[in-house]
């Protein structure tokens, strides 16, 4: 129609109020006039078959000969972790992985093997998000527009994500985006391009598969960092789907929505968490300012970006924060004044599974939205927006970043 046409045709006709309709009508058209958004629809999680306790890991490594004279030192730094247990692709509590042989291991063996641990469980776990929406499996695959891989473990190409799209039998000419090498934070970074593609293709899920198999590379030479790195790190992996929506019917549902995102590089820091690639693996530095540079930076940065939202601390009802580590939670509490409540999922996962890097934070989100579900569910309380919560969560970079989202659940 011409312009002139569409202003008559809008004269002669006059649409019915909301109020002359029926209330369910009338609910449905409230809904469809909101933006659509961004929502996960999807969350699972798993972990490699091998759970190792902390207790005998401190115990062997500090046996090593070549180690043995920091064995008291070592047994205290894998103690003070606060971890339990720990899921890894490789049974560090084996001679074999421990031996100096396997310590020297080259790179291209040590990518190899993360191939061959990292297709089967990245296989597991997406097949089981994509179970979740409880549709038909050919109508979830057809959906999918985008996939994007996170792993700052491991670097093989073709990739995890060329080997889901084979076995899942997904559109091949599916897009595929990769983050690597930007550590605890990368599932963020995964989350913000898997956002933006479902808002720019309504029709269109994106596929976020975070993978991180530490024990691949470690290392166990007379050098206390590897030590200290290792004591730390567990393996895992998690799978997103993200659909576009509407933030009613999405919390309805039971699904998180993802209103924001945010970053931030913290001045001088530098040297927080360094990244590298040696002849034998992939390495992490972690400075001994990290913990410093986390209760300096992390108050500013959120106040900042909440202040840009018309929010407060107070508006924050869940703070879904990355475990890193003691010091990175404890750090994080004291910089915003949380309680240990607050972080309390923080510190589940934490101690069951160590710190996974990327995947980490993805086990909070999940386990934070079934229980939100639980706690609705005991109360009677209806899943509506009208007794939704908002959250923020955030991870780590290396620099020191800061990577996060703004949310909300039912």
């Amino acid at each position: 129609m011409r312009p002139s046409t569409v202003e008559a045709y809008r004269a002669q006709v006059t649409l019915p109020s909301l109020e002359s309709l029926p209330s369910r009508l009338a609910a449905g058209l409230a809904i469809n006039a909101q933006p659509r958004v961004a929502v996960i629809e999807s969350i699972a999680t798993g972990t490699p078959d091998h759970v190792i306790p902390q207790a005998e890991a401190a115990k062997l490594i500090a046996s090593l000969p070549r180690l043995k004279e920091n064995g008291k030192r070592i047994e205290k730094i894998y103690q003070n972790t606060r971890i339990e247990n720990r899921h890894l692709a490789v049974n560090l509590l084996s001679e074999e992985a421990v031996s100096p042989e396997q310590s020297a291991a080259p790179i291209q063996d040590r990518m190899q093997v993360f191939k061959e641990k990292a297709v089967p469980l990245a296989e597991q776990v997406v097949r089981q998000a994509l179970a979740n929406l409880g549709e038909l499996s050919s109508d979830v695959t057809d959906s999918i527009g985008l996939i994007v891989f996170v792993s700052s473990t491991g670097f093989i190409a073709p990739g995890v994500d060329a080997e889901i799209i084979e076995r899942l039998g997904l559109k091949r000419n599916i897009a595929r985006v990769t983050v690597n090498f930007m550590g605890c934070a990368a599932a963020m970074n995964g989350l913000r391009v898997a956002c933006d593609h479902v808002k720019a293709y309504p029709a269109n899920r994106a596929l976020l598969v975070c993978l991180e198999l530490s024990s691949i590379n470690a290392a166990f030479k007379d050098d206390l960092n590897d030590v200290i790195i290792h004591s730390i790190f567990g393996d895992g992996c998690a799978a997103v789907v993200v659909g576009s929506g509407y933030a009613a019917i999405a919390k309805d549902r039971g699904q998180i929505v993802i209103r924001d995102h945010f970053s931030y590089l913290i001045e001088g820091t530098q040297d927080g968490i360094t990244l590298g690639v040696n002849d034998t693996g992939i390495t992490c530095q972690l400075s001994p300012q990290l913990p410093d540079y986390v209760e300096a930076g992390v108050r500013p940065v959120i106040e900042q970006y909440l202040t840009s939202q018309g929010l407060t601390q107070d508006s924050i009802g869940l703070w879904a924060v990355h475990p890193g580590g003691t010091r990175i939670i404890q750090k994080v509490k004291s910089s915003l004044g949380l309680e240990d409540s607050q972080v309390a999922i923080s510190w589940e996962v934490l101690r069951e599974y160590g710190n996974m890097l990327s995947v980490s934070i993805l086990f909070v989100l999940e386990r934070m939205a079934h229980q939100r579900r639980q706690e609705l569910s005991q109360g009677g309380a209806a899943t509506t927006s009208a007794t939704s919560v908002r959250g923020l969560g955030f991870s780590f970079s290396p620099g020191v970043g800061i990577e996060g989202i703004l949310f909300e659940m039912a």
